[in-house]
This record gives C-alpha cells, structure tokens and sequence, in this order.
C-alpha cells in the first residue's frame, strides 16, 4: 500500500476546512453577529452622550440649576442605562441590517470576524456625528452645519473613528462568542432597567395644570414674541404692503398699543424687562453678549405660580403647567425661563425638556436626539411653532402659561417660500440672497456698500420673515380655537426691539433709536381688554408684568430689598379710559448708552455724561456720544439738535444772535430731560457708571471708527479742503449727522477729573 506523502496530507486537510455551500455560517449568525456589534456600539455611545451631558450641567452656574437638575454621580449612571436604551436596540437593528446585507459576502468567514467589521463601520458611523455635534461650539461656532469647514471637521471626525474603531473591532473579533451571549444577556438588563428609569421619571409633570378652585377662574396666557419686529411692519399698525392677517385680526379683536417702547434696543436686556417689570439696572441683565444670567428676581412665569390672589388664596407650583419655547440665543440658563416647566431651545438644538425629569434634561443634551431635532426643523419652516401646538394639544382641560419666541424676522433675513416670493423682487440681481449678521459686519467695516436696490432687497427679505411669523401665530391661535379656549386665553403679541435698514447708516439693532426701541403691542383677553381698542398714550414693556397680575386681580411680588421693586405699572386703567397716560418720561439703556424720551423730545446720553460733571465736560470739550431729536417735527430722527445747534456740526450762522437763541432753548430742553433722568437714575440699584459695554457694542464702534477715519483720509489724500466740502462728501459715503461721532473717551477725562477735585480737598484739608 502506497504511503501518501506529507504534500498531499497538508492539501486534503486545506480542502476539508473549507465548507462547502451549504455548509457556509448560517444566516441567522450574520444577524446576531451585526446584532451584537451594535447593541454594544449603542452602550458606548449611551454611555458617552450620557457623560457629556452630565458634565453641560456640571458646568451650568448653580443659581442656573434646578432641584431635579441631573449633576450627582448616580444621574450620570442612571443617564448611562437611558442612553443605552436609547440608542441599543436602533443601532442594534442597524447592525443586523448590515450583517444580513453583508451574509453573501461573509459566509466564509467566522462569526467573530463579522463582528470586528461591523463593529468598526458602526462605531465609525455613530462617533463621527458624535463628536461633530459635541465641538460645534468650539470648532468654527457659527457656520452652518453644511458649510465646507464643518464638513471637512466632520470628515476628519470619521477618518478618526474609523481608526478607532477598526482597532476595537479586532479586539472584538478575538472575544470568544460565549462572552458576547453573557454580553447580550447584560444588555437586555440593561435595557429593562433603563426602559423602568425613562417610565418612572418625571411623573410630577403629568399632575400640572388640573383646574381646580385656585385656578379655576383664572384665564391660560400665551405669550408669544416675534424677535426684531418693527411696529410699522404690521398692518394693523398702518403697513399696507405687508400682509400680517393673523396678528391684525388679535389687533381688532383686542387693545393694541400705539406706541409701546421697549427697555433697550436688543433681546437680552428687553427680555428681562418683559419677564421682571423692571428697568435694566434694577433686574440687572445689562450686556448685549449671551452667557448672561438673570439674577435675584421674579419672572413672570414663576409669579403666576407662587401668587397671592387678591382674595387671599395663593397659588401653587402646580396651579399653571408653563413651557418655553425659545429660538436664538436665549437658554434656561439666563434665568429668562425660570418658572417654566419645560422647555424647547431650538438654536441650542435641545428638543423639549421636562424639567420633572431627570433624564429628559440629560437627553436635551445627547448628540443623537439634538442632530434629529436640528434635521426635523430642518424640513419644517414651521416647527417650532408646530412643536408649541403640539404642546398646547396636550394640556387641553389644563391650565397653561406658554411663551413662544418667533426668530423669522431675525437676522438672517432668509424667508423660504411662499413668504420670500410675496416680496422679493424677482429682477433683483444684486448679491444679496439672504442678510447674515456677517453683512451687517461687513457693511460697518466699509467691506460693502449696499446700493438702493441692495437696500430694498433687504427690507423684502426681512417683510417675508414678518409674513412668517404671522403665519406661525395664526397656528398657535388656531390650536386655541380647536379647544375652544381662546378668549379664555390672554395672547400677547410683542417684541424685543426692533431692526434698522440703512437709516442713517444703521443696520439690524443695537442702536438708540425709536426704530429700534418702538415695538407691536397687542393684548387679546376679552375680560379685561375690550375689541378694537387702540391707546395711543405711550407705554413701556415694563408695563406688560404689572398689567397682566392686575388683569389676573394677582397682588405684585412683595419688596424686601429695592432690587425686589417693579418698576412698570398696570395698564388697565388706561385701556379703560380713566386716564391719559401713566408716565410722563421713558427709558432706555443699553451698556453704552441712557436714553430718556417723553411724547416730544428725545435724549440720548454716554453713561458717563449723565452726571452733573460728566454733562459739564461734554459741554466744555464738546465730546461724548449725545444726541437730541425733536419727535414731532422728526419723527423719524434724522437730525441731531444736540451735535448742529450746540456742538456746531451743522450750521453756519457763527455767533449769531438767532443762533445763540436756538442753542440755548435746545439746552434748555436738554436740562428739562436731564432733570428728570437724574432723578430716575437715583432710583436705580446698579450705578449708572458700573455697566461695562459688550464686546458686541466695542465691535460696532471700532468698525464704525476705523471705516470712518479711513474716508477722512482717502478724501484728505484726494485734497478735499474745507470743513463744509468735507461734510459733504462725508455725507454722499453715507456719514449723516444721525450717526455717533465718537470724539474721545469721556469715562477717563472724567475720572481724571475727580481725581483731580480728590486730591486738592485733600491737600486743602492737610496742614
């Protein structure tokens, strides 16, 4: 018998270790094996969303948190099995997706194998997104998610991920499968305990609202406010171009106010106002810049949840279920939403958040749920106002407070369809397709000078952001209709400031002009404001606390400190007619500027002027930002009284006796106003001089500055003579007498100066 040799022993023993056909792994190892890499992608993932969120609180300031807010070790750990329920069993589906997909390509290989592979695909495919959703912040913050420098940070994230994962996946591959079946068990524990944590939580949220004798009779509030809303871009306030029939209807059927002034020219500070009833250095949220926080006040929304009714009975934190839902800047953070018992932060991509539940507040921050948000509202140019509904839909037969901020007419200035054809010129073919806070930057920088139709374009793109929102209001009424609560709801329609288009230079907000300061205000309930009623008297937003606790019959917050004071003042008694008006002067501040206002005559002073010797040193150097406007015979203010008739800037009369008459009647003017803001000023808690300006107020200035001494230097090169020639070809570059001339830095010649009268009563008391 014929020995085989060792050559044909080695090939026989290569050929039975291949299977044959029918022999290959079964198919159902495929699925388990995709199964098995994914639930244990989804633990990772759960976990490591679960750490980040748990650290975004940590990092909150902890006047910022809640009492359920989840920053203790076990709420990272309960957090982790929530995240593990949350992304497990999808990703684990995907996982068996791709297993029996990539069956015909594998059979032959082991299960383990498989696994290695679909485990670095999956975790390559879940960290990429991941981590471009936990550095959008702090890599290239403001882009646009499909900008091409985030989409190269995205591609390098996947890159990475892929690395790592294709490491772990050989670690995976050599784990023997008796390990991944105790795996599995552990997972579907982990499951079960996380799905019991998610039921369990928040259950307090469920019991809000229920009508009962507190409330009973008490009407719901939606307040809803439409950021950098014009007055005048409305209908009801005398727009005929514009087609708002939403909020003109809420105007015919309740009171609309004429002429309603807000506390500073941008959201932040406004807000406080609206939320607290108190002037900006009383409620103390002062810059133009987020990260800002409200401290050591009452809001609105919390009022109404620990007031004394004037019967006596006071209402409790389950009396009224409120939710804020918020576009832009703001966050629960600020303190804006205190009180509130949920919240929507749409820009933050934090979707709904109950406040009873602690993992509800962890998941806001996950990666998963907040790339899923950004992506629905994405498709739907009303979601947020559809997310509001939906909250609405929910608390029927409950007592509600909702605030609901509408961004559309916010910058950018980019209305989708149909509101963007209802206006925009279809002949334009100028640059402009939409208006970023970048072109605004870039026009004060003198990057870019809009022409007229560049202009108009603008102003068409912000009016079908104004039709937008309009259309998102007749949502959210609609939804009141459907329950048949409306006109047991009291709607407020307002705004935070208005916008600028190119009036003497200025674009967007942030500056101290009744364009920006004059806003919509319409209140619907018809309890307490009758149908078609219009005051003209003017009013402050520091008015709307006070006047919805008086329509309520809700005593003010009580006052230990004056920091506690409400500075607004109820409004009923003027939409009833029983007087004419309840001030006789307004304010406004931002953290450069103090501006007082009565119905005739506008004052606008650098905080530093505002004192006795600040003004004194202004006059005598003839410097620091002060405007002066004549209301009734400007009311759009074009011209500046204080720079032409006193400082000089635009008259030519000399030392005539005509002109020495004007200048000392606009003085005159100037005195009666500042008379009256000092004595405003000596109520306020916060020194008029301890407000910083923002790093926002110091950009606007220094491009203003840089662009205006660079003209004044291109026209003295070009050999532009004469003070009057030079006015005017100043003025053709677009520089009118409306725009600040900053002249020097009044805050030092004024600390000098005191230091100065320091220093020689000292010597004088000195022997």
């Amino acid at each position: 018998m014929k020995t085989p040799s060792p050559r044909a022993d080695a090939g026989a023993s290569h050929r039975a270790n291949v299977p044959p056909a029918a022999a290959r792994r079964p198919f159902r190892s495929s699925l388990a094996a995709g199964a098995a890499a994914g639930a244990l992608v989804g633990l990772l993932l759960g976990a490591a969303d679960a750490y980040q969120a748990w650290q975004y609180f940590r990092a909150l300031p902890e006047q910022a948190l809640t009492p359920t807010a989840p920053v203790r070790g076990w709420d990272l750990a309960l957090g982790t099995l929530g995240g593990a329920l949350l992304y497990g069993p999808a990703i684990a589906l995907v996982g068996a997706l791709w297993g029996a997909l990539m069956h015909p390509l594998t059979a032959r290989r082991s299960a383990g194998a498989l696994r290695g592979w679909l485990f670095a695909l999956l975790f390559a495919a879940a960290a990429a997104p991941a981590l471009f959703w936990w550095t959008r912040e702090a890599i290239h913050p403001g882009l646009p998610a499909l900008s091409s420098e985030r989409l190269l940070v995205l591609a390098g994230f996947g890159a990475g991920a892929l690395c790592v994962g294709a490491a772990l996946g050989a670690l995976c591959a050599k784990v023997p499968v008796r390990a991944w079946r105790v795996l599995g068990v552990m997972h579907v524990l982990i499951w079960i305990a996380g799905g019991a944590y998610v039921v369990s939580d928040g259950r307090a949220s469920a019991e809000r609202g229920v009508i009962n004798a507190r409330n009973g009779d008490l009407p719901n509030v939606l307040f809803i406010l439409v950021d950098a809303l014009r007055a005048d871009s409305l209908g009801c306030y005398g727009n005929s171009t514009v087609a708002t029939p939403h909020i003109d209807r809420l105007a015919r059927e309740g009171t609309l106010f004429e002429r309603a002034l807000v506390q500073a020219p941008y959201t932040w500070t406004s807000f406080g106002s609206f939320f607290t009833g108190k002037y900006p250095r009383r409620h103390g949220l002062l810059k133009m810049m987020s990260g800002q926080r409200l401290e050591e006040n009452v809001t609105l929304q919390q009022h109404l949840k620990t007031a004394t009714r004037r019967d006596g009975v006071v209402l409790r934190p389950e009396d009224y279920s409120g939710a804020a839902f918020m576009t832009g800047a703001l966050s629960h953070g600020s303190g804006l939403a205190d009180g509130f018992d949920g919240y929507v932060e749409l820009m933050k991509g934090h979707p709904f958040v109950d406040l009873d539940s602690r993992f509800s507040q962890l998941r806001s921050a996950f990666a998963g749920p907040g790339i899923l948000f950004k992506l629905r509202a994405k498709q739907d140019p009303d979601f947020l106002a559809n997310e509001a509904r939906r909250w609405l839909e929910q608390r029927q037969e409950r007592r509600f407070s909702t605030f609901v901020h509408l961004y559309s007419t916010h910058t950018p200035y980019d209305p989708p369809e149909p509101w963007r054809g209802m206006y925009v010129d279809p002949q334009y073919d100028g640059p402009i397709d939409a208006f970023y806070a970048s072109s605004r930057q870039a026009i004060e920088r003198g990057a870019y000078k809009p022409t007229d139709a560049d202009a108009r374009q603008i102003l068409n793109l912000y009016l079908g952001g104004v039709s937008q929102a309009d259309h998102h209001v007749g949502i959210l009424i609609a939804e009141l209709e459907a329950q048949g609560v409306l006109d047991d709801t009291v709607v407020i329609v307002t705004s935070d400031h208005g916008e600028d288009f190119g009036e003497g230079g200025r674009w967007e907000h942030n500056h101290m002009y009744n364009s920006n300061l004059h806003v919509p205000l319409i209140v619907r309930w018809p309890r307490a404001f009758p149908a078609g009623t219009r005051v003209r008297a003017t009013v402050e937003s520091i008015d709307l606390f006070p006047t919805l606790a008086d329509a309520l019959k809700l005593e003010l917050p009580p006052e230990s400190t004056p920091r506690d004071r409400v500075d607004g003042t109820s409004l009923l008694p003027l939409v009833r007619g029983e007087v004419d008006r309840v001030r006789d002067f307004f304010f406004a501040e931002d953290s450069t500027f103090v501006a007082i206002q009565d119905e005739r005559t506008m004052l606008v002073l650098e905080r530093f002027a505002v004192r006795p010797d600040g003004w004194q040193i202004a006059l005598e150097r003839k410097m620091g930002r002060i405007r002066m406007h004549d209301l009734g015979a400007d009311p759009l203010q074009r011209r500046e009284l204080f720079r032409e008739v006193v400082f000089g800037a635009g008259g030519a009369d000399g030392d005539s006796a005509r002109r020495l008459e004007v200048r000392e009647k606009v003085l005159a003017e100037a005195d009666r106003l500042r008379v009256a803001l000092l004595a405003w000023d000596a109520h306020m808690p916060i020194d008029v001089e301890d407000v910083v300006r923002s790093a926002r107020d110091l950009e606007t200035e220094d491009a203003q500055l840089a662009q205006r001494a660079a003209d004044l230097a291109r026209l003295r090169a070009e050999g532009v003579q004469g003070a009057d020639e030079t006015a005017r070809r100043m003025a053709a570059l677009g520089y009118t007498s409306q725009m600040d001339e900053y002249q020097g830095e009044l805050r030092d010649l004024v600390l000098e100066r005191r230091a100065a009268v320091e220093r020689a009563a000292a010597e004088s008391r000195s022997p």
